[in-house]
């Protein structure tokens, strides 16, 4: 009886140290998220100038290469926001099922 006391005990404080380390985890995944969202966007915004500027010089071509980047971007970019609203709402069935599509 001692000893299933102990075991018991033993796995309690288990995971008491457990959690903190995954709730750190998931903050560093969203923070990692928030970061790419920042760099699509920022992505976005210059091949947006490209874009334009290659407009104006008649440059066709360039611009519709700079009107696909902008379109992965934002892919990426609303990808990534839908991982870090999962995130944030302890959604773990919708992160894995996402990650699984991406195997």
């Amino acid at each position: 009886m001692k000893r299933l006391v102990l075991t018991l005990v033993a796995g309690a404080f288990g995971s008491l140290l457990v959690l903190p380390i995954a709730h750190a985890q998931d903050y560093q995944d969203m923070s990692q998220d928030a970061q790419a969202i920042h760099h699509d966007q920022r992505d976005i915004h210059q091949d947006k100038r490209e874009e334009r500027e290659d407009l104006e010089h008649g440059n066709l071509g360039a611009a519709a290469g700079e009107q696909a980047d902008i379109e992965r971007d934002r892919a990426r970019e609303d990808a990534t926001k839908q991982d870090l609203n999962n995130d944030m709402n302890g959604n773990d069935y919708a992160r894995h099922h996402h990650d699984d599509d991406n195997d």
